[in-house]
């Protein structure tokens, strides 16, 4: 749980945790993913899987991985780590984990974390531009905060517009635009079709050289159900063995 989600419901995770230091048989390890947020999910999941990889080795195996409710960033978790250590096709541990639990993992979150790992985390600077129409206040919500968070984006007198540079690895990251409190996208810049709950978002693609070695094994491992590679899986524990923890 995050200290956010902790204040919401009124859970004192000090008491919980000084609880769980009374077991002898008992290890209480937390860490934070920010909920509904699948860049976080991305950015973070490397070191809370380090976490529960070491925590496994420790304890033999029994390990109870929870989130808020157990249908996002828990089953990603635990998803993840049948994916890289435990030898399964993405797709093929997502089927098992469904016939356990009902739940929504985020796949591409999974996906890009694996290939950040395997290739290295490049970023491009990317910018976003909004031509003024005596606006007071512009911001962004999504790319790569999430959306229970905004960015200003500055304007420029001179040129007319407000604009915004981000560092963003590769990727698609949806994001809209606040104008003076109000929720839009740019129809100047690519959107995507309603979704599901009807909203239109603006999004960013960045893409390196595909034809590159690292660009062919992005290509492959964000098809549908993707399998790593002998030497692929090594890596990843052996980055696990070495990660920084991510307990708070």
């Amino acid at each position: 749980l995050t200290n956010d989600t902790c204040r919401y419901f009124g859970v004192d995770i000090r008491s919980i945790q000084a609880y769980a230091k009374t077991f002898t048989d008992i290890e209480h390890i937390r860490c934070e993913i920010r909920d509904f947020d699948a860049f976080d999910l991305r950015m973070r999941l490397p070191a809370v899987l380090s976490t529960l990889y070491k925590a496994v080795k420790r304890n033999g195996g029994v390990t109870y991985v929870h989130c808020t409710a157990g249908m996002g960033r828990a089953p990603a978790v635990a998803l993840t780590y049948m994916f890289w250590v435990q030898g399964y096709k993405l797709m093929e541990a997502h089927k098992i984990l469904m016939s356990k639990r009902t739940c929504f993992p985020k796949l591409d979150a999974i996906r890009n974390a694996t290939i950040d790992i395997l290739t290295g985390l490049k970023k491009k600077t990317v910018t976003l531009t909004l031509k003024d129409k005596g606006f007071s206040t512009v911001e962004i919500s999504g790319l790569d905060i999430g959306w229970g968070q905004r960015i200003p984006l500055t304007l420029d007198k001179g040129t007319g517009f407000w604009s915004l540079k981000r560092e963003l690895p590769e990727g698609q990251f949806e994001y809209k635009y606040i104008i003076d409190g109000e929720w839009t996208h740019n129809e100047q810049e690519p959107f995507t079709g309603p979704n599901k709950d009807g909203h239109t978002n603006n999004y960013a693609k960045v893409v390196y050289d595909p034809t590159s070695v690292d660009g062919a094994t992005r290509e492959r491992l964000t098809r549908e159900d993707p399998e790593l590679l002998e030497d692929e899986r090594l890596k990843l524990v052996q980055f696990l063995e070495t990660c920084s923890e991510a307990e708070v």
